[in-house]
């Protein structure tokens, strides 16, 4: 259900946990057939999918590697992971995804709180105030997101969040990222995440962008982008410090040669 390999390359448990796509056109029916083996497979009396002859035993199975590790990170209970899985499955077969801000007001409080806690949001969830892009994505598990429109910013719930690679980014993009920050503490990760993206965006002040965003879905964007950035480090080359010059021309070099 999740993000597992790109263009051969599987991801560490720490890239695992930043990984973003959007869902597919048999993501939903793929996790309904997914929740319904686990729920056959948690009964007494089932041991094993019919059809496939594989049992599956864990919800990892139904909400994909990416939730996992973040439900892992989190501390979510079991408990709570069930009652998540099972607010997705009504939203995907009862058409909650169609208006997701009507889907979740028709939740009790006490599952609102379920979708809460799932996401680690730090305020009540309050369908009224979200935009459909912030809670189609309450809807989604973590590892999968959308954009509706198109601006680089992911609202999920009241919350806005950026990704690196963008969801329409091409493999040898995801391919080069995975490659490049594969042995990166989380730290550097998220500040290279903030720069690649940076360079695609621009810098948003008052929901303003400063420049047009790039081409996400073109490679030759991302070639542009480290080769500008690989230039404003040598002009700025002797106002850095030595060590972040080094470690930002060695990640940015290794960027280049991956997206040749």
């Amino acid at each position: 259900m999740s993000m597992q390999n790109v263009a051969g390359i599987t991801p560490n448990a720490l890239q695992q946990r930043h990984l973003v796509q959007s869902p597919n056109a048999s993501f939903f029916s793929d996790f309904e057939a997914a929740y319904t083996r686990y729920q056959s497979a948690s009964a007494p009396s089932t041991t094993a999918d019919a059809n496939t002859g594989s049992a599956i035993t864990s919800l990892a199975d139904v909400m994909g590697l990416t939730y996992t590790e973040m439900a892992a990170v989190r501390g979510t209970s079991a408990s709570e992971q069930s009652a998540y899985a099972a607010i997705l499955d009504r939203a995907y077969r009862e058409g909650g995804m169609q208006d997701p801000v009507a889907f979740l007001n028709s939740l009790t409080p006490q599952e609102q709180d379920v979708v809460q806690r799932a996401h680690s949001l730090a305020d009540p969830i309050n369908p009224a105030s979200m935009s459909q892009e912030g809670a189609y994505n309450l809807l989604l598990p973590d590892g999968y997101q959308v954009d509706l429109n198109q601006d680089g910013i992911e609202d999920v719930g009241a919350a806005k969040t950026i990704s690196f690679p963008p969801l329409d980014a091409p493999e040898q993009v995801k391919q080069a990222w995975l490659t490049a920050t594969q042995n990166m503490n989380e730290g550097d990760m998220l500040t290279y995440q903030l720069q690649m993206h940076t360079m695609l965006y621009g810098v948003r002040i008052d929901d303003l962008s400063s420049h047009a965003p790039a081409a996400t879905d073109q490679l030759a964007s991302y070639q542009q982008g480290v080769d500008k950035f690989l230039a404003w480090l040598e002009s700025a080359k002797a106002s850095i410090p030595a060590e972040q010059y080094a470690r930002d021309y060695q990640f940015f070099s290794e960027m280049k040669r991956l997206l040749a």
